[in-house]
């Protein structure tokens, strides 16, 4: 049974390789999706600024220290190195020509003002997006709070709680006593680009195992399959078999990739539930794969509404951003989205310490897998025999 079943998912795999549009269109969305997702880290991040230091007393090192050390906000303009100060002329250059999003300046009267309790950081800003434009005022607003409340500063936790202790002068009378879920904070871009291996799991199996079924159909090669002289069910199992498959090696070097780059660092004992996360993912997406390929006519038909489907799961199941953060109405629409779990698992596998959570994921996307194997296994037979 087993060699019959891997039979028919070689032969589909071999058949993928006469298929070069198709494995285009199953890997331009989660492509296009990483480079769309790596293009707004970039944009919604960082913002590229220009600091010009006038000052040239102690309060105003002490602030530019402040500005140039927060590099979570702050990036040079030409985002080759951390941000450093430079002149006025030239930040307002950079500024007319839209190289920077805004001028952070430390006057020449700072370190007077600031004796007298009356210091000014001015902030030059090019408002024309309320986005990065605010992102930029919160940033400064925490850079000027941590110079008189350093325990404002998420960096240097322990150091700021020291000097706060010791400057009884301090205005800040109330202290933050902030306890992190993990041992640092997970970067936007790894955050993102996470999801899309879901995508491209989803993409490879839905579209590949959906293409191979209308072919059999188109192709009337479909009751051939019926004479083979082991069990239909079993050949239905190795069409699936083979979407599964075609998945998992699209997969592999995706994760080699980010492995190289840093981009997933799981401990070593949550890998099981990952490839179990990423089994559930393909059997779910050949099964669906198996519905649309039998229910639709026309490859241009399938490979769109293939592309379809995995986008909108993607989306619907979190790929954007955290479910839970979002409104009541869209949390129980994705909560009927098997991607949902996947991704839900998988962020939890990767970014913290412990596994709450995603024994539960884990169930219900092989129970969603179970039941789309199922109804996928029943429109193939059903195919077949028409």
């Amino acid at each position: 049974m087993i060699r019959a079943m891997w039979t028919i998912a070689k032969h589909d795999l071999l058949m993928w390789r006469r298929m070069p549009l198709a494995i285009a269109c199953a890997l331009i969305p989660p492509i296009g999706m990483t480079l769309i997702l790596v293009s707004l880290s970039l944009a919604v991040i960082k913002q590229p600024v220009a600091l010009v230091v006038e000052g040239h007393g102690l309060h105003s090192q002490h602030m530019q220290q402040i500005i140039e050390s927060d590099t979570d906000s702050y990036v040079n303009y030409d985002f080759s190195k951390k941000l450093q100060a430079t002149d006025a002329k030239t930040a307002q250059r950079l500024l007319e020509n839209q190289q920077i999003a805004a001028i952070i300046k430390i006057p020449s009267d700072f370190d007077q003002n600031v004796q007298k309790s009356v210091g000014k950081v001015h902030l030059i800003l090019n408002n024309v997006d309320i986005d990065f434009a605010d992102d930029i005022r919160r940033s400064v607003d925490r850079s000027v709070a941590h110079f008189d409340a350093p325990i404002l500063s998420p960096h240097d936790a322990e150091e700021a709680h020291k000097e706060f202790e010791l400057d009884k002068s301090n205005p800040y009378r109330i202290l933050i006593d902030e306890h992190d879920l993990r041992e640092t904070n997970v970067e936007w871009l790894h955050y993102q680009v996470i999801p899309a291996l879901v995508l491209l799991v989803l993409s490879v199996g839905l579209m590949g195992t959906a293409l191979l079924c209308a072919q059999d159909i188109e192709r009337k090669t479909a009751r051939y399959l019926l004479l083979y002289p082991q069990h239909t069910w079993i050949l239905v199992g190795g069409r699936l078999l083979g979407g599964v498959v075609a998945s998992l090696i699209a997969l592999v070097p995706a994760v080699c990739l980010c492995m190289c780059f840093g981009i997933i660092t799981p401990p070593l004992n949550h890998w099981p539930a990952l490839v179990a996360i990423f089994v559930g993912t393909a059997i779910c997406a050949s099964s669906l794969g198996a519905i649309v390929g039998t229910l639709l006519s026309g490859s241009r038909t399938i490979a769109m509404a293939s592309s379809v489907v995995a986008t909108y799961m993607f989306f619907l199941g979190g790929g954007f951003t955290t479910i839970v953060f979002l409104p009541a109405w869209l949390q129980t629409v994705s909560s009927f989205i098997p991607m949902r779990y996947a991704i839900d698992g998988m962020r939890q596998a990767l970014f913290y310490s412990t596994l709450d959570g995603v024994t539960m994921d884990i169930a219900i996307l092989y129970l969603t897998a179970l039941l789309c194997t199922i109804l996928g296994s029943i429109t193939v037979r059903r195919s077949w025999a028409n």
